[in-house]
């Protein structure tokens, strides 16, 4: 496992460092009247040459596909981004789906990317299971995963379908359908990009919590589009002026109008993510009244809060039970379970958390029959939701005991120095 997550590291690493590229500034073909002139000082060399490509383009129409497509280096490296982020976003979109069909509390995400901070058990299922992982349209509950999956697949295509089309109707409008497509790739990395800057927000202000699989998603999203604005998918101002310094009027036009198409759909995508956002995070909180946090450690339990659930178990979620214990108390952990018990103490967890089966198997199926389980995931059968809302439960596990809340997964060491602080009055 550690040399997966090298591998992954060693990957980002390259590809982000693949934006310092220095990319051509200006498209290699949008149309005929969009070449940029020859640089010379002469006063008639440039309107030469743009007069006599206009007399080639009467007699061969602009092609916009195949090897005449606009800047097809720049198209590969998209394409090649993209496909990467759709078969991680695939694999993310089969686990959670396994993952909610089979009650699995662990997997392949988890092992690679769990991790341990301040007392606070950290992990990639955690967060990839989570409330925050799907998107909530009324009672439909779509995986951002698959969303992600979605939009990777989208702009694969729009980057490499142009190097593969011959349609005769293709060459035909290939200026027009090439401007379209730029514009199009711009706005979709654009919207993917922001969108995964307000995820990672989330991730880092709200959950407290670290996720290789996201980051690196956030990462991919991010490189696309660092590429599409800096690699010159939006034609710059120089080259409008360059045309127009020409005579070439028509062609500062359409450099103009790509332009403007670019900005607003650009402006747009970031609006719509904002709105996607919003519709994520409000559509948690407003169903449970707090804020989740699945990693809060002790010194942010006061300020974290959690999504827990507001209604009674249904009989339709009879299949979503914690995993069995199977493992067999100790003397250590049935002494301090009794003593935990004298103290009022129970566990808040989820059916599908990995690090609250962890704590159960660390206690023992007999020391556990001492201290109750209050299930708060709203598909959880036999939840509790009102009372885990109530209690303002910040992360899952989390510990009551005495009265206070303990939350993250704890060794049995950690629970009896509460416990013994707590029996002794500090």
């Amino acid at each position: 496992m550690p040399l997966l997550r090298n591998l992954l590291i060693a990957y980002y690493s390259v590809v982000a460092a693949s934006a310092f590229v220095p990319w051509p500034s200006s498209p290699r073909r949008l149309g005929p009247s969009l070449n940029r002139p020859s640089k010379t000082k002469t006063t008639h060399a440039p309107i030469t040459i743009i007069a006599t490509h206009r007399r080639e383009s009467q007699t061969n129409d602009p092609v916009a596909v195949g090897d005449d497509c606009w800047n097809p280096d720049l198209r590969k490296q998209i394409g090649a981004i993209s496909a990467i982020g759709l078969l991680e976003t695939a694999y993310l979109t089969y686990d959670k789906l396994q993952y909610s069909a089979n009650g699995k509390t662990a997997s392949l995400i988890g092992a690679i990317c769990s991790s341990t901070e301040n007392g606070a058990s950290l992990s990639c299922n955690n967060v990839l299971h989570g409330p925050y992982a799907s998107l909530h349209l009324g009672t439909l509950d779509v995986p951002l995963s698959a969303l992600g999956m979605a939009a990777y697949g989208t702009i694969f295509v729009l980057a490499t379908l142009p190097m593969l089309t011959t349609d005769a109707d293709d060459r035909n409008n290939g200026a027009v359908l090439d401007g379209a497509n730029r514009v199009a790739l711009l706005g979709g990395t654009t919207l993917m990009a922001s969108f995964s800057i307000y995820l990672m927000s989330i991730l880092v202000g709200v959950l407290h919590a670290s996720c290789l699989f996201c980051f690196a998603s956030a990462g991919l999203s991010i490189t696309m589009a660092g590429l599409s604005w800096f690699g010159g998918m939006l034609p710059s101002m120089e080259e409008a002026q360059n045309l127009s310094a020409t005579t070439d009027k028509g062609g500062e036009s359409q450099v103009m109008g790509l332009r403007k198409k670019g900005v607003i759909a650009g402006a747009s995508s970031v609006g719509f993510a904002t709105m996607m956002a919003l519709g994520l995070f409000l559509g948690v909180t407003d169903e449970t009244g707090n804020v989740n946090s699945l990693s809060a450690s002790s010194a942010t339990a006061n300020t974290s809060t959690l999504l827990a659930s507001t209604s009674a178990g249904s009989s339709s979620y009879r299949d979503n039970v914690p995993p069995p214990i199977t493992t067999k108390s100790s003397a250590n952990a049935l002494a301090l379970a009794s003593d935990m018990k004298a103290l009022d103490s129970r566990m808040f967890g989820a059916f599908w958390c990995s690090h609250c089966y962890d704590q159960k198997q660390a206690f023992g199926y007999e020391a556990m029959q001492y201290l109750p389980y209050i299930e708060c995931d709203r598909e959880g059968y036999n939840n509790k939701r009102d009372m885990c809302r109530a209690k303002e439960v910040p992360g899952y596990p989390t510990w009551e005991i005495g009265g206070e809340l303990f939350p993250g997964e704890r060794s049995l060491e950690e629970l009896r120095e509460i416990v013994d602080d707590i029996r002794s009055g500090k």
